[in-house]
């Protein structure tokens, strides 16, 4: 008897904490938030928040842009190269979850690495955050900055530039690595472009096959290019959160910018989504994977509706040519789905078991506490089935 109530201690335990995927990189838990917390200057305010935007545990890292201001800040991280060095040496791709108060004309924000065997670095291009109110998840490709020798430095910063069109408060929380076991792939362009093409009154845009890639070449202001799909779309749609494709700045537009959004049209009406993706920045050229969070958008009723059809908006200050490739649904995260197949079965349960025991980085480690344990084989045995 008293074995049986001990795990069943245990179980409660592991459905009190468990309760957002592993390998979290920062939480914002902490009062300190990771050294953001009073960075910035020019009367902003770096708080945490604990009813707003909170994605994972109870509380959010919330920033300010005072009323009557935009424009940009840094917020400087602090330096603990082992809470944040062994995650980005495992993925430099990661995931935020970022929520707006109110509507603004734009926000973005870049990254830059900093520690004493490199140096100062910075991305050559900003990534979308939330335009709008609600919470929308951000992809951070940091593949092109370079990581240190941890052995060479005993310092590591990651610091996030944030910049905004207006004043308004936006909350992050739940910074995560991106898993490619998530995606599910959908079209790659080695010999057929699967319907995508441009609005045929518009002569501003045009779509071919170049490379085994799409090449999407536009002139200034907004364009759509319409009509992609494949066989099981729709059933991913339903399944995923993220479109995620690779994307190649042949040419970049010369007032420096140009965005996209996506919408999914399909028998149950067109649905928009409001997330704005960078896509272009600067004048450089550049190849990077971005991500559009379409939770907002009007999704097919099943998974073999009538149609169901894949929609891509551009917009640029100037003309603008870019390569898409390899385009992929993240999958929405299941409690206790260890490889992230959308189904928590026996193979979960047989990884958490061989991984038992061990210690850093691992999706084993399903609660995130640095261990892979008891709580973490109870979480999969809990969820046994869900998604199945």
């Amino acid at each position: 008897m008293r074995q049986t109530l001990r795990y069943m201690g245990v179980l409660m335990g592991a459905l009190t904490i468990a309760t957002a995927p592993a390998q979290i990189v920062y939480s914002f838990e902490t009062e300190d938030l990771h050294g953001y917390a009073g960075s910035a200057t020019g009367g902003w305010e770096v708080f945490q928040e604990g009813t707003i935007g909170v994605t994972h545990g109870s509380y959010s890292m919330g920033v300010w842009w005072p009323e009557g201001s935009g424009g940009f800040r840094w917020l400087l991280g602090n330096g603990v190269r082992d809470e944040l060095l062994p995650y980005l040496q495992v993925s430099r791709k990661l995931l935020i979850d970022a929520t707006a108060d109110v509507s603004v004309p734009w926000s973005n924000l870049i990254v830059a690495f900093n520690d004493e065997e490199l140096g100062w670095r910075q991305t050559a291009y900003s990534f979308g955050l939330p335009r709008v109110s609600g919470t929308r998840t951000v992809l951070l490709d940091l593949e092109s900055l370079l990581l240190p020798d941890p052995n060479n430095t005993e310092w590591f910063q990651m610091n996030l530039g944030l910049n905004a069109g207006d004043s308004h408060r936006i909350y992050f929380d739940q910074l995560r690595l991106y898993r490619s076991e998530c995606e599910m792939p959908a079209m790659d362009f080695t010999d057929t472009l699967h319907g995508f093409a441009p609005d045929p009154e518009d002569p501003g845009a045009s779509v071919s096959l170049v490379g085994g890639k799409m090449r999407v070449e536009l002139s200034d202001g907004f364009h759509w290019i319409f009509g992609g799909t494949v066989p099981g779309l729709a059933a991913m749609l339903r399944r995923g959160d993220l479109v995620v494709m690779d994307i190649t700045v042949v040419s970049p537009p010369p007032q420096g910018w140009g965005n996209m959004i996506v919408a999914i049209n399909s028998d149950a009406g067109w649905g928009q989504a409001n997330y704005v993706a960078e896509v272009a920045a600067g004048n450089g050229t550049f190849t990077r994977t971005v991500a559009l969070d379409y939770r907002d958008a009007t999704l097919p009723d099943s998974d073999a509706p009538e149609y169901c059809l894949l929609n891509l908006g551009f917009s640029s200050g100037g003309g603008m040519t870019i390569d898409i490739d390899n385009i992929r649904i993240y999958r929405k995260a299941v409690e206790g789905d260890v490889d992230c197949n959308g189904c928590v079965n026996d193979l979960d349960l047989l990884t958490v078991l061989f991984d038992f025991g061990s210690s850093g980085v691992s999706p084993s480690d399903v609660n995130n506490d640095g261990t892979v344990n008891d709580l973490d084989l109870l979480t999969v045995l809990f969820n046994f089935g869900i998604g199945c």
